[in-house]
């Protein structure tokens, strides 16, 4: 039950970190626009915004998998040790 819980936080971080920049970014942008009446802040600081969100997924899934290799990598050694107690009770 606690992986099931895992991935969602994981799915829930993975959409506020490409959510948040790109917004915050994107309103910023539309607020410069009307402050110094220009038309091209919201549009540029949005790609940013998207830049930086997905810069963040990217690490975000890597942390993710580098734990999912290590837990892998725990329940072999795991599951080999266990085998070793088999082997000895005989």
């Amino acid at each position: 039950m606690a992986k099931v819980f895992r991935k969602i936080a994981f799915i829930t971080q993975f959409g506020l970190t490409m959510l948040i920049p790109t917004c915050l970014l994107f309103f910023l942008g539309y607020y410069l626009d009307k402050k110094l009446g220009t038309s091209f802040l919201a549009i540029t600081l949005f790609f940013i915004g998207a830049l930086a969100g997905g810069t963040g997924v990217w690490r975000l899934v890597k942390k993710e998998l580098q734990n999912d290799s290590k837990d892998v990598r725990n329940r072999d050694l795991a599951g080999k040790e266990k085998g070793k107690d088999d082997t000895d009770a005989d």
